[in-house]
Formats: C-alpha cells, structure tokens, sequence
C-alpha cells in the first residue's frame, strides 16, 4: 500500500476508498519521480542552449518526438501530460511555444503533431479537446491553437483562425 494513502487512512478515519485523492494513491517511487521530471521539463531542459541536447533530454523523461526535429528555448511541454504529447519528424518549435493538455475543469487530452509542421513564436496550444496538427501545417507566431489544423494549412490569430 502507498505510504501516502496509508497516512491518509490513519489521519481521515472512517474514510471510504473512493473518498481518498487520487496522489494519495502514488508510490513513494512515483512522489519522487514526478516533481524531478517536473524540474527538468519546466526549469532546466528548456534553458539548455543546445537543441541536441534539450531534445534528447525530452525524449529521456518519456517525451514522444521524433527525428530531426527543433525544439527553442524557453518551450513549455505540458510536464504533467509527456505521454499524450507526439511530435513528428522534421518539426520545427520555435522560441516560447507552450503545450498544455489539460487546464481546470477539463481532462487530459492529446496533443499529436505531424511531420514537417513549423510552429511560430510564443504560439500556444492548448488542448480542451484532442489536438492534432496536420502534415506541413503551419502555426504563426502567438497564435493560439484551440482546435486542430488541417494538413498543409496556415494557423493565425487567438483564437486561431485557418487561412490559405
């Protein structure tokens, strides 16, 4: 038994299973992992100068992405959700860009991003439903991506807007 749900137990007594948090439920293994992957993902890796290096530290904590693919500084990869982001090969993120899949009052939801997308400055994507952008799909700079793009199309504007 978890050593959190345990303390829970003896400190809420008469408490039902289905009353007790759901991080309660962590192993002392998963209260440890989650707040270092948390510090590479958010402070550390996206400072690195190197894209080499930034990306393979990502792919080490569990991110999915692909070959040949450019991540900028100072990106935010949702750090909560690194199993349901996908990056494709050839992808390009520019400075800034910020991947949340999940926000308050809605799930965790996907965020899949073909090969040979080119994503602009400080854009965001923010998934309140399952995200996916398109094959040669473009993102420009601090558009906000809300809904998916088809492939080869241009996403401009908050909300984004589709054009060409």
């Amino acid at each position: 038994m978890p050593i959190a749900k345990t303390i829970y137990k003896l400190t809420h007594r008469g408490c039902k299973e289905e009353d007790i948090p759901y991080y309660y439920k962590y192993s002392l293994w998963t209260i440890i992992k989650k707040p270092f992957r948390k510090w590479l993902s958010a402070s550390l890796i996206p400072r690195i100068p190197f894209n080499g290096i930034r990306v393979w530290l990502y792919k080490l904590i569990g991110y999915k992405i692909g070959k040949n693919v450019f991540i900028g500084m100072h990106c935010y990869l949702d750090d909560m959700c690194y199993d349901l982001m996908e990056i494709g090969n050839n992808v390009t993120v520019s400075y800034g860009v910020y991947f949340a899949c999940h926000g308050r009052k809605q799930g965790h939801n996907k965020i899949v991003i073909k090969d040979y997308v080119y994503i602009g400055m400080r854009a965001n994507i923010v998934a309140r439903t399952d995200i996916e952008i398109g094959e040669n799909a473009v993102v420009g700079a601090c558009t906000l991506v809300n809904k998916s793009i088809p492939a080869g199309k241009t996403a401009i504007g908050i909300p984004c807007k589709i054009i060409e």
